[in-house]
């Protein structure tokens, strides 16, 4: 599951932070103790260390955002649980390419002896036209 990172209060009398840099991007891989985000308080800027490793999927504010105490600064996601997540995306997208195809080779094999019947049909319809005709003459 993802792991939201929370804007920290990082003084006493602190109650909303501007992000002064961003050390990480969207997309970038993260571990444990690499530094974040750089924060401005009401009395200084501090460095802000992730506390765990994964992949950063979101930022709550661009460089110069302000965020209040606890509002969503970013978002960590685990390798693993991205990679679990795209792989069952990939095996859905299969299963549902093998229905489609399944569903086609069966509609086209239902369809087959319906064409067959309405050939005969228009057959039949022709005999009988021809035999009207014949037997309209005489």
């Amino acid at each position: 599951m993802a792991e939201a990172i929370l804007m920290p209060r990082l003084s006493d009398t602190m109650t909303e932070g501007v992000v002064a840099a961003w050390h990480k991007k969207v997309g970038d891989t993260v571990k444990k103790g690499d530094l974040l985000a750089e924060i401005e308080t009401d009395k200084a800027t501090m460095e802000l260390e992730s506390y765990q490793d994964g992949i950063l999927l979101h930022i709550g504010t661009p460089r110069g955002g302000k965020l209040q105490v606890n509002d969503l600064l970013a978002i960590l996601e685990n390798k693993e649980k991205i990679l679990l997540h795209l792989l069952q995306r990939i095996q859905m997208a299969l299963l549902l390419l093998q229905v489609q195809q399944w569903r086609q080779q069966v509609q086209q094999q239902a369809l087959l002896p319906l064409h067959r019947l309405l050939l005969q049909l228009q057959v039949q319809q022709q005999l009988q036209i021809v035999l009207m005709q014949v037997l309209w003459k005489k």
